[in-house]
């Protein structure tokens, strides 16, 4: 059990961090097997599963080197979603795959690569509010302290995210198998794949 500096007891992730901080192992264990798999979903919807998951290794080596800086005081969550920001950040936009709309109606692997490089090719700033808030469903007040950047540019930048993917997955959104469910800002969030199950098929 950790506390603060003035006494308080932590939250088990702010406590563990503190651990971690402090070379123990077996709290460093504890963060991996509580926020491996939402980070981990974040990542695969920009990237294929293999590098999704070196992504998600790198985010907890940078948390274990950044331990020594966290303030006990600020939220665990937040200071772990700044990390994968960055990551986010760093990476630079892919391009949309061209994909014959016979195949996407056809194949939900090629409809799944289709989504996956939407998502990729938003830019950066776009598309790390876009999985932060769609993928990590973080709130915008949440998502604006990871970004460091204020709640109205939060707004922002997912109105121009959702506004992106509306043009690049139009194929999508026009093939003829395509229920009407996904014209909407959503149909991002419906076809990219999520861990554990494969993407939604057309009936």
């Amino acid at each position: 059990m950790a506390f603060s500096r003035s006494g308080v007891q932590l939250a088990p992730d702010s406590g563990d961090l503190l651990l971690v901080a402090a070379g123990d192992d077996a709290a460093l264990t504890r963060l991996v097997a509580r926020w491996r798999q939402p980070v981990y979903a974040l990542f695969e919807r920009t990237r294929e599963p293999s590098a999704a998951t070196e992504a998600t290794v790198l985010i907890f080596e940078r948390l274990v080197l950044t331990a020594s800086r966290y303030a006990p005081e600020s939220p665990f969550p937040a200071f772990l979603w700044s990390l994968v920001a960055k990551v986010i950040q760093d990476a630079k936009p892919g391009e949309v795959l061209e994909i014959p709309a016979p195949k996407l109606a056809e194949s939900v692997s090629a409809r799944t690569a289709l989504v996956r490089s939407a998502v990729a090719a938003l830019p950066a700033g776009e598309r790390s509010v876009f999985l932060l808030m769609r993928v990590a469903r973080l709130s915008v007040a949440a998502a604006a302290e990871a970004l460091g950047v204020s709640e109205t540019e939060v707004r922002r930048r997912l109105v121009r995210a959702l506004e992106n993917l509306r043009g690049f997955l139009r194929p999508l959104l026009e093939a003829p198998s395509s229920p009407p469910a996904l014209a909407g800002p959503d149909a991002a969030d419906r076809w990219a794949p999520r861990p554990g199950r494969p993407p939604a098929a057309a009936p």
